[in-house]
């Protein structure tokens, strides 16, 4: 997926509207959003006051009118989002998620009743200002005349619907890309399980003749796998250390089958473990790194997973020192391609533009698989209830 300055601003406004502890873009970005959605909303109440009172070609009307317009939204807008932002500070993870839904009187009152007494609390200040530049007079208690309430409702209207269609947007997205997500994650689960599967079973059974030890210990490993596989099967999101545990399972079972050809190293501090990444996330890729990178090798090589925070997110790297990636390019193995495909539209259902998977020519040879998600997201235990 490619992101262009286009999506970013539309998706930094989006971001703007939803309430959450933590949020995507930086905070400049998303006021500047708001400033100028409010200023072309300003425009665009002009040009339709223009239409119904025949002031279309009359420049003074427009010069005066757009001038106000476009102040009003310049004002309204970032007080609403920093309204969102306080009740952010205010609000517990559950109850701001409860909000979002706008599904419930709670919501509603949010979504309709902030937008509205910003733009009650913008009216009064810009016209405060007005007075105050054309009277030299500061005059902070006054009534507003009737064509500044007609504005204020227009605007309080417009805004609280903006905010409120906002927000219902957000949940069918955020819906429609969990649906895919799922969909997506069961079919990845359906091209890795049967191969995987057949492979090991054989391996088993090809053991067991003449040791009979060291297939008791594939098997239990590949059981170990299962289990830990089928517990993440209807999970949204695991922490890193539940991938982990899947992956190391995976990890035994080849290494039952390549003996020393195989080495690994992880390298995952503990402040990073309990972040909730998409299930199956890294399997696939160390899957990757092995058929593609150390398998076609004659002693094998090395495997180093690493994990670190990178910038307020979170950043894994799967490196081999396998044969690298122009060399594995030439034996394409069957679903890899689609594999690789799938795991990046599981990232962007997930997190949009934000996170990516980039494969590259490691620095001593090889191939580094870099996957970055946008923010940490600690683990919590009542995800589970």
């Amino acid at each position: 997926m490619i992101s262009t300055p286009g999506h970013r601003w539309r998706a930094a406004f989006t971001d703007t509207w939803r309430l959450r502890k933590t949020h995507e873009h930086p905070w400049w970005l998303g006021l500047l959003a708001c400033v100028i959605t409010g200023m072309a909303v300003g425009a665009a109440i002009v040009m339709l006051a223009a239409l119904l009172s025949a002031n279309l070609l009359n420049y003074r009307w427009w010069a005066r009118g757009l001038a106000m317009s476009m102040q009003l939204g310049a004002v309204i807008a970032p007080l609403s989002s920093g309204g969102l932002r306080l009740l952010e500070h205010l609000l517990t993870e559950a109850q701001l998620e409860r909000l979002n839904k706008g599904e419930d009187l709670p919501g509603l009152l949010v979504f309709i009743g902030i937008p509205t007494l910003c733009s009650g609390l913008g009216l009064w200040l810009v016209e405060v200002l007005q007075r105050w530049r054309l009277q030299g007079e500061l005059q902070l208690l006054m009534l507003p005349h009737k064509g500044s309430l007609i504005t204020f409702l227009v605007c309080g209207a417009g805004f609280a619907c903006l905010s409120l269609w906002r927000a219902r947007m957000q949940l069918r997205a955020q819906k429609a890309r969990s649906q895919l997500s799922e969909a997506q994650l069961r079919l990845l689960q359906a091209q890795i399980e049967p191969h995987f599967l057949f492979n090991t079973l054989a391996n088993v059974q090809g053991l067991i003749d003449y040791d009979p030890a060291q297939a008791k210990h594939m098997l239990d490993a590949f059981t170990d796998y299962l289990r830990a596989s089928l517990q993440q099967m209807r999970a949204q999101d695991v922490s890193l250390a539940q991938e982990l545990a899947l992956v190391q399972n995976y990890l035994a079972v080849m290494q039952c089958r390549m003996g020393d050809r195989l080495q690994t190293r992880l390298d995952v501090p503990e402040s990073v473990r309990e972040a909730r990444i998409p299930p199956l996330l890294l399997q696939p890729l160390i899957e990757n790194a092995i058929h593609h990178g150390l398998e076609p090798q004659l002693g094998g090589g090395l495997l180093q997973l690493r994990a670190r925070a990178q910038g307020g997110g979170l950043q894994i790297d799967i490196e081999d020192s396998g044969v690298g990636l122009a060399r594995s390019r030439e034996r394409p193995r069957r679903g890899h391609g689609l594999a690789l495909q799938n795991i990046r539209e599981r990232l962007w259902a997930v997190y949009g533009p934000a996170a990516s998977l980039e494969l590259a020519d490691a620095p001593d040879g090889g191939t580094i698989a870099r996957i970055s998600l946008p923010r940490l997201r600690p683990f919590a235990p009542h995800d589970h209830d």
